[in-house]
């Protein structure tokens, strides 16, 4: 059958058009808009250019593997939340902001601007300091160049230019510093009470009606990304592993063949005394230094149990002699072939002749031994067993691939065949068309996913090619059922809206009563709330919300104690009663700190404005609609 393709490659070419074409003339162009138009959909402009649905998810993409490189340990859940997904696109929109600035205003900044920067900016010191040979290595491991490393500086200064405006100027009014340090060291006494929504959600049992009513008007929160399905087997030499036998033949020729792979190598520690000679010392220097060397060692022979006690005690002052103590080393780590081997002849607590080095005389003695010994065959010949089983099942890999691909083509409705023929595993796994913040292995193949929402497979229920998911890996999958985007139904979510239902109607309860409770406070004002504190923005300690802080500290108390509410995130509500300021009157060292803390934040301040003038110059515009959509489908994917 290949043979005939092979030898009639052109003929088949037109044949295949002809069906092709036409096809996808009536099929294809529907089904491909369909899946492409959503990646396609602008969610954002700036200054007249679009940002697509896929460039946004690709942003996320990006920052999500930019994190997990830094923090590995991170939970990926919270890397796909909505607030993360907005974020990425946020982090989109101010780079086009900033390039559109730097477009229109002409901000160019020169090879030899950049190469200044470097050259004085002390966050390159590090890179600086390196050998030639070492900022080659450091570039190479980030794949860059040195002229790409300068224009990456280039690009950072023409960004900091776009939106700095007048912040680097590193000046805050003396009124502005004021008002900002009597802020930040105001401190209020405070009466307060929390109005927990859990104290009321135990009494509310939502009706069907508030229930029907709430999915309702929040059916976005109950949107159902597209997902399919699907079975999946994969070829790999560790799937193969299983079906290969180690010849215990080669296990033991292997062996013999490495012997040092499984030999410790040996290592020794010492002490050691030294008499020092200069490099351009005279001959009757160096005469001097080797009877010096020579009185030690007639010492030492006297007493060898005291050897290291008096190399340690040898003054380190720059004197005639040196002596301490030489961690384990191996053989050659000295770099002084005299020294090593009398260190490998001799035998613990041996003391050595006179050593002749280019410092000096050196005497030594061996105090500890380790390493040196080879594993025995039965310790090691599971290990190489293995590892010989992992070469034959590559070279089966090797082997079976192209038989694989075949195979789940030529049997395209089922991968049993598969499956049965190659000895393989079907897994199950439920996926979307990008890959989850988690995803591993197959799963985590743009490519595998493509093709597993391919028309083929979702319409005409076809195994997907053997696709190369990773080195010495191919991966087929088979959709088993296709679930299109949409809203899950009120009978699916039943429990969750009930409960959202709940969370509102408590979350409205407590918000009642602590508004009656501030009410009541305003009337009254010998009324005690329960809990007291004293608040600041100094005090990070978390005893009282935030929210609550921040209410108290805003609360106008020039003409005495004040009551105010405010929402808390939780669903509750707090009243609060302001009794007065006690200002902390700050030191010397604290007005400093202050002093550089609040130039900082009004620098930022002062850069997110010009910033935000930028998006407005460059008129930047969000599709709250779609973003919605997708942020929604963040919240409500499946853990």
């Amino acid at each position: 059958m290949f043979d005939f393709v092979r030898s009639h490659n052109r003929l088949l070419q037109v044949a295949l058009g002809l069906l092709i074409i036409p096809s996808f003339a009536i099929f294809g162009v529907s089904s491909y808009t369909s899946s492409n138009s959503e990646q396609s959909q602008a969610v954002a402009s700036v200054d007249g250019r679009d940002i697509s649905r896929a460039e946004w998810d690709n942003q996320h993409r990006k920052d999500v593997e930019l994190i997990r490189q830094r923090a590995p340990q991170v939970d990926l859940k919270l890397l796909d939340t909505p607030e993360a997904q907005r974020r990425s696109l946020d982090t989109l929109v101010r780079e086009r902001v900033t390039t559109a600035a730097i477009d229109h205003e002409h901000l160019a900044v020169s090879e030899d601007r950049a190469l200044r920067e470097y050259q004085t900016n002390p966050e390159f010191a590090p890179q600086r300091a390196m050998t030639k040979e070492q900022r080659d290595a450091w570039l190479k491991d980030r794949g860059l160049t040195g002229n790409q490393f300068l224009a990456n500086i280039a690009q950072s200064m023409q960004r900091q230019e776009a939106t700095r405006g007048p912040a680097d100027s590193g000046f805050l009014p003396a009124v502005t510093l004021k008002a900002s340090t009597d802020a930040w060291f105001d401190q209020r006494e405070i009466q307060w009470q929390h109005f927990d929504p859990k104290d009321y959600a135990g009494k509310i049992q939502p009706t069907d009606a508030q229930v029907d009513a709430y999915y309702k008007a929040h059916s976005a929160e109950f949107f159902a990304p597209e997902q399919a399905k699907i079975e999946y087997v994969v070829l790999e030499p560790a799937a193969l592993v299983g079906q290969v036998k180690a010849d215990p033949t080669l296990v033991q020729e292997y062996y013999k063949n490495n012997a040092a792979r499984y030999t410790t190598p040996e290592e020794r520690s010492a002490s050691y005394i030294l008499a020092k000679v200069a490099p351009d010392a005279s001959p009757a220097d160096v005469a001097k230094a080797k009877a010096l060397a020579e009185s030690e060692l007639a010492e030492v022979r006297k007493n060898p149990a005291a050897f290291s006690d008096i190399a340690r005690k040898i003054p380190q002052d720059g004197g005639p002699l040196e002596g301490g103590d030489l961690d384990f080393m191996r053989k050659g780590a000295l770099g002084m072939p005299a020294l090593d081997d009398a260190l490998f002849k001799m035998k613990k607590d041996e003391i050595s002749d006179i050593i002749r080095i280019d410092s000096g005389f050196q005497i030594i003695k061996v105090t500890g031994v380790r390493g040196g010994t080879a594993k025995t065959f039965d310790e090691v010949k599971g290990e190489i067993a293995d590892l010989l089983k992992q070469q034959e099942a590559q070279k089966l890999f090797t082997s079976d691939a192209e038989k694989f691909s075949n195979t789940v083509y030529e049997q395209p409705d089922s991968l049993d065949p598969a499956a049965k023929a190659f000895q393989l595993t079907k897994q199950t796994a439920t996926v979307q068309r990008t890959p989850a913040p988690d995803a591993q292995g197959p799963l985590a193949s743009p490519k595998l996913l493509s093709a597993v929402f391919a028309s083929d497979a979702i319409k005409a229920k076809h195994n997907t090619e053997a696709i190369e998911a990773g080195p010495s890996q191919l991966v087929s999958a088979h959709v088993v059922e296709y679930l299109p985007q949409r809203t899950r139904p009120l009978a699916e979510v039943h429990d969750q809206v009930v409960d959202a239902v709940r969370k509102a109607e408590a979350a409205a309860a407590a918000k009642k009563d602590g508004e009656a409770r501030v009410a009541e406070a305003k009337k009254d004002a010998s009324l005690a709330l329960p809990q007291t504190a004293t608040v600041s923005r100094m005090d990070r300690s978390g005893g009282v919300p935030a929210q609550v802080m921040q209410a108290a500290l805003k609360a106008d108390v020039s003409k005495g104690p004040v009551a105010v509410g405010v929402a808390l995130p939780d669903g509750g509500y707090a009243a609060i009663r302001v009794m007065k300021s006690t200002p902390h009157v700050p030191n010397t060292a604290e007005s400093a700190q202050w002093k550089n803390v609040a130039t900082e934040a009004y620098e930022e301040a002062v850069t997110q404005a010009v910033y935000d003038s930028l998006k407005l110059r460059y008129k930047t515009k969000y599709n709250d609609e779609r973003i919605a959509k997708v942020t929604s489908q963040a919240a409500s994917a499946p853990n």
